[in-house]
């Protein structure tokens, strides 16, 4: 799967680089003990972290704006590739490119267990394991887990991923036998959730639905009530685990209670209920299609009247879609999918799994088949997410279908296109070169121009070319810029830009396409040479009133 998504060099990224950076600054760096020097002091102590963006103000202080937790679990890793891997230059900064694999292999090893827990589970629901088997393979292959394990392993949805599944299960065992064990290791683990992500407290929510009836739910609470000290004991464990995030604010910033999110927040009055579950910006159910059986294993427990089943699993779905959904960026920044969803994957999987165990071979074979096409669609996306085709957060409905499973090179790019401001450029140089007729499997000049030939093309910032075209889908037409010192050939600038990345419109609709190719600006003494050239691989083609634009800044 790496290999076909494309290996990453780099797994410690965006969002990621906060939940890990603990790490670092502790063994490393030594520099997380900041609470007895403030901004003002200049202290070496923030030398580092005051440019890195995921370290915020905090009370004349910075603090790491993400939870702790994800390192914590990341800490064995961390710690035998910070053992085992030698100063590169006297110098190890915890971002080497050993750290980089471990953190993958991290996050590779809590999927495991992720999936190994949700064996576990379905055991204890009487899943049949060739069953259990499916949804595994759903799970890790059919859903953004997919891109999440490869490619921004760094982030802490994997390990939420483990830490509510591990708890679901051992709260599941208590509600079963109430052993007081099963209860203490599940206070434990929601002490990990509270400290990987603050929010996902809430799972405490879904306990009713594990309980199956409101008869064992009342009796699960009444065994606690009467055991007031392993009640106690276990409210103990929790507070033990997450003061571990408390500790970590208050070295930072000299306060137990830091809301680090600082200028972001929830707008309850104003939820994107139905955007965060059906956009085709981010929409759940659109990235995540395999999600969508889940509600119909809800109508099917409806039609079985598990009435209670159905309420409790509805109002958990409700309340968490609520919450995700009053994010102030409700579209969780540039990310694959609704990431936020995936710490929860664990809930839509048992329904579907209750749903397959029982319905007749007909049906079973008609979700498990409908269910696997969603696999290669996840997979594809996943792959064009990671190769700029799909675009990180600014997809539309439009958008969606033009690139829908598509994976050639000349979709790369293609809705990362730049608007620019032209108000704030000026033409310097126009060429109008007419029609050019490009032969197959040949490079065809456009224009060639040195900048002695006109020196006010040193000042250019962007070349924009104007080409009349029907631009037809399997077109396999490119554009070829380069700009060279004509002595010694450096490259100041390259680009080979498909032609379907001019269309304004629609492919297949005849119009007048425009790219702007930006450019740094080349104002020096050197002699340049500028050329445009036209591929039209394995067709005749013909490119109609193509025009040529030299803009510079006002």
């Amino acid at each position: 799967m790496n290999n076909f998504i494309g290996k990453s060099d780099k797994t410690i990224v965006a969002d990621g680089i906060g939940y890990y950076d603990y790490l670092p600054s502790i063994f490393i760096h030594k520099d997380i003990l900041r609470k007895n020097k403030t901004l003002d002091e200049d202290s070496i102590l923030y030398k580092r972290v005051n440019n890195m963006r995921r370290y915020l103000p905090y009370n004349n202080h910075k603090v790491n704006k993400y939870p702790c937790g994800t390192a914590l679990l990341q800490l064995p890793f961390f710690t035998y590739t910070y053992l085992t891997t030698p100063r590169e230059n006297n110098y190890n900064d915890g971002y080497q490119k050993p750290f980089h694999k471990t953190i993958l292999a991290s996050t590779i090893f809590y999927l495991f267990l992720s999936i190994l827990f949700l064996k576990k589970i379905l055991l204890l629901y009487d899943i049949k394991k060739y069953n259990i088997a499916f949804i595994q393979l759903l799970l890790v292959l059919g859903t953004s887990v997919t891109h999440y394990a490869n490619v921004e392993s760094s982030f802490s949805h994997i390990y939420s991923l483990f830490a509510i599944t591990a708890f679901i299960y051992f709260t599941k065992l208590y509600l079963i036998d109430n052993k007081i064990k099963h209860f203490l290791i599940a206070c434990l683990l929601l002490g990990l959730i509270f400290i990987i992500r603050q929010p996902n407290i809430i799972i405490i929510l879904f306990v009713p639905f594990l309980a199956e009836t409101f008869s064992n739910l009342k009796a699960s609470i009444a065994g606690l009530y009467n055991k007031k000290s392993s009640f106690i004991l276990g409210v103990f464990l929790f507070i033990l685990i997450a003061s571990i995030q408390l500790i970590l604010w208050y070295i930072q910033t000299g306060s137990f209670l830091v809301y680090s999110y600082q200028g972001e927040g929830f707008n309850f009055l104003n939820p994107y209920f139905f955007s965060i579950l059906f956009s085709y910006k981010k929409g759940l159910f659109v990235y995540t299609p395999v999600l969508l059986i889940s509600l119909v294993s809800i109508i099917w427990l409806i039609k079985l009247k598990k009435y209670y089943l159905v309420l409790t699993w509805v109002s958990f779905f409700f309340i968490l879609t609520y919450i995700f959904s009053s994010w102030w960026t409700w579209f969780y920044g540039c990310s694959y999918g609704l990431r936020v969803y995936i710490d929860f994957y664990v809930i839509f999987f048992i329904p579907i799994a209750l749903m397959i165990n029982q319905i007749s071979l007909i049906y079973k074979l008609i979700i498990i088949t409908i269910a696997s096409f969603t696999i290669p669609v996840n997979i594809i996306q996943t792959y064009q997410y990671k190769n700029y085709i799909l675009h990180w957060n600014n997809m539309s409905k439009e958008k969606y279908w033009k690139v829908f499973l598509k994976t050639d090179d000349k979709y790369k790019g293609l809705l990362w296109k730049m608007n620019y401001n032209l108000n704030k450029y000026s033409n310097i140089a126009e060429f109008n070169i007419g029609d050019i007729i490009s032969t197959k499997n040949s490079y065809t000049k456009i224009l060639k121009i040195n900048n002695k030939d006109n020196n006010e093309i040193n000042k250019t910032r962007i070349i924009q070319i104007h080409i009349d075209h029907l631009y037809p889908k399997n077109s396999d037409t490119k554009i070829i810029i380069s700009v060279k010192n004509t002595n010694n050939k450096h490259s100041y600038f390259w680009d080979k830009r498909s032609l379907l990345h001019f269309h304004e419109t629609e492919f297949n609709e005849f119009q007048t396409g425009v790219f702007n190719f930006d450019i740094n600006s080349i104002d020096d003494n050197e002699e340049k040479t500028i050329s445009i050239s036209v591929f039209s691989g394995d067709k005749v083609d013909t490119l109609e009133n193509v025009k040529i634009n030299f803009l510079s800044l006002n």
